[in-house]
C-alpha cells in the first residue's frame, strides 16, 4: 500500500511540474538553443518583450542560432517566429553565431515601422554590447524606441483586441489542463503499480505444508551413520592386586 501511494504521488508531482513548466511562458520571445543566456536573463528579457507586445501589439523576437538546419537565415527566422507565436504583427532578428550572419522576418503591421534603416539600427544596438544579454537588452530598447515614435503604434495595439474590445487571450496552456494532467498522471501511476503488483500473484499461501514439497521427497528409506574421521585410543587395563 505504501509503495502504491509513493508511486502515485510521484506521478502527480511529475504531471504538475509538466503543466507548470509548459505554462511558464505563453510566447517564447528569445530563442537561445546554445545556452548563451542564464535562466534569470531569459526571464527578464521575456518580460520586457511581453511588455512591448502588450503595449504596441507587435511581437518582437530575437534568436541566436548555431545551426539553421540547412535553411537560409531568413527562412530560419520565419520558422522560429511562426513556431512560437500566432501574432500576425511582429519582427524577429536571428543571429547566426557560427557564420556571423543575420536573418530577419517581418510580418503584418510591423513592416510599416521596421524598414531597412530601423532593422540596421536594431542590429547595431545588438552588436554594441560584448555580452549576449546586454546586446539583446539594447536591441529591445531600440525596438521600443522605434515603436514609441511610430505613428501607427496605437493602431497596432488594437490589433490584438477582439471585436468586443476585450483583450485577446494568448495561446497557451489553460488552467483546465492542470486537473486533466493530474488525472492522467494518477491513471498512469495506477496502471503501472497494478501491472507490477499483478506479477507478484503467481504464488498463493497454502493451508497445508505438503504442497511446498515434492511428492515422495520426505520418505526416509534408510539411514546410516558415516564418520569422516575416527580416533582409536588404547590403554592398558590395570591389573588387580592379590590381597591374600
Amino acid at each position: 500500500m505504501t509503495k502504491k501511494f509513493v508511486a502515485i504521488l510521484i506521478a502527480v508531482i511529475i504531471s504538475l511540474s509538466m503543466v507548470i513548466s509548459a505554462s511558464a511562458y505563453t510566447y517564447q520571445y528569445i530563442e537561445d538553443p546554445a545556452g548563451n543566456l542564464t535562466y534569470d536573463e531569459i526571464e527578464e528579457l521575456e518580460a520586457y518583450a511581453e511588455k512591448i507586445e502588450s503595449t504596441y501589439g507587435i511581437c518582437i523576437m530575437l534568436g541566436i542560432a548555431r545551426d539553421t538546419d540547412g535553411m537560409s537565415d531568413s527562412e530560419y527566422a520565419q520558422k522560429i517566429y511562426t513556431d512560437n507565436t500566432d501574432n500576425e504583427n511582429g519582427f524577429i532578428l536571428v543571429h547566426n553565431d557560427s557564420e556571423s550572419t543575420y536573418g530577419m522576418f517581418t510580418s503584418g503591421n510591423a513592416e510599416e515601422i521596421f524598414d531597412e534603416e530601423a532593422v540596421s539600427e536594431m542590429r547595431d544596438a545588438y552588436n554594441s554590447s560584448n555580452s549576449y544579454y546586454g546586446g539583446i537588452s539594447d536591441y529591445y530598447k531600440a525596438a521600443e524606441s522605434l515603436l514609441a515614435s511610430g505613428e501607427t503604434a496605437s493602431d497596432n495595439a488594437q490589433a490584438v483586441t477582439t471585436d468586443d474590445d476585450t483583450s485577446e487571450e494568448k495561446d497557451g496552456v489553460g488552467i483546465i489542463w492542470i486537473p486533466v494532467s493530474l488525472g492522467i498522471g494518477l491513471l498512469i501511476g495506477f496502471l503501472i503499480i497494478n501491472s507490477i503488483a499483478s506479477k507478484n500473484k503467481s504464488v498463493y499461501m497454502q493451508k497445508n505444508a505438503t504442497v511446498y514439497t515434492r511428492p515422495g521427497s520426505m520418505i526416509i528409506t534408510g539411514s546410516a551413520d558415516n564418520f569422516l574421521y575416527s580416533n582409536v585410543e588404547r590403554r592398558e587395563k590395570p591389573k588387580q592386586e592379590n590381597k591374600n
